[in-house]
């Protein structure tokens, strides 16, 4: 059961499979969101088993592939394999609707509006395996990943809403070619300034206060080879930091990182305006 907060707040983000069901106490125009959130490796799946919404009275209910909030998109509307249009679909009434929906990557969203009191809906959320992920939020602040682009001419974005700290440890970028073939692998070690050298395939650290990482700042980019981690972490004093992945589909790209809440504030790579209050 999904009920507002003693501040009259419906933001509620849920990481756990389930049936969830909200009845309006009588919520006015507030718009409310039900935010899923499954691992990295898998989708989100809802399911309506109930659904009571006037369209008469002025409520609505959006399914969402993907998270919005203060209108970002994440993904990244230009990362995202739907296009932006097909990424929503609204409902109101009385029947409920009929198909499921499935998201792209492990993060999805429920919007409602029901001013009428007393409607409301119930949602079935199951989480599915998704074998190659390509975009993601993680949950935890800590920890390591390894994001790749399977081959695929794609985009790719692992975001954590955290400042963070980040170490390459090891990474693929631009260097292996997806067919098999006789030539050794040479480790170039890792080159900065990617994306103004011309190079296509390339992995960019970035950080900002909103959810889309194509409107954050880019801290660092890079591209290369090299299996040895980094000496010197990237800290990102923001309150999102992506890797995002950059791939033209020739090559078979791979970065492995890991992430923390920066211990330190006094060398910073990027600082977003919100933080610079706080240091």
């Amino acid at each position: 059961q999904l009920e507002l907060d003693e501040t009259g707040t419906c933001i509620f983000v849920k990481s756990e499979e389930g049936i969830y069901t909200f009845n309006s106490p009588g919520t006015g125009e507030q718009v409310c969101g039900l935010y899923m959130i499954a691992e990295a490796d898998k989708q989100v799946e809802f399911e309506f088993q109930s659904f009571d919404i006037s369209c008469t009275k002025g409520g609505l209910l959006s399914v969402i592939d993907g998270w919005e909030l203060n209108g970002q998109f994440f993904p990244s509307p230009e990362d995202h394999p739907v296009r932006a249009e097909n990424r929503f679909i609204e409902f109101c009434g009385k029947m409920k609707p009929r198909r499921n929906f499935k998201t792209s990557q492990n993060v999805g969203l429920i919007e409602f509006r029901i001013p009428a009191k007393g409607q409301g809906f119930s949602v079935h959320v199951k989480f599915h395996s998704n074998p190659k992920p390509c975009n993601a939020v993680l949950q935890d602040p800590q920890g390591t990943y390894t994001l790749r682009n399977y081959n695929r001419k794609s985009n790719c974005s692992i975001s954590v809403i955290f400042p963070l700290s980040v170490n390459i440890l090891a990474t693929s970028v631009g260097v292996q070619s997806g067919w098999p073939q006789k030539t050794l692998d040479i480790e170039t070690g890792l080159l900065t300034k990617c994306r103004k050298r011309g190079i296509h395939d390339y992995v960019e650290i970035r950080g900002g206060d909103g959810l889309d990482p194509n409107l954050m700042k880019v801290a660092v980019d890079y591209c290369g080879m090299r299996s040895l981690p980094s000496e010197t972490p990237i800290t990102v004093a923001c309150g999102n930091t992506a890797v995002r992945l950059i791939s033209s589909g020739h090559f078979e790209n791979s970065i492995t990182f890991s992430f923390d809440i920066p211990s330190d504030f006094s060398s910073l790579d990027l600082v977003c305006p919100s933080f610079l209050s706080v240091l």
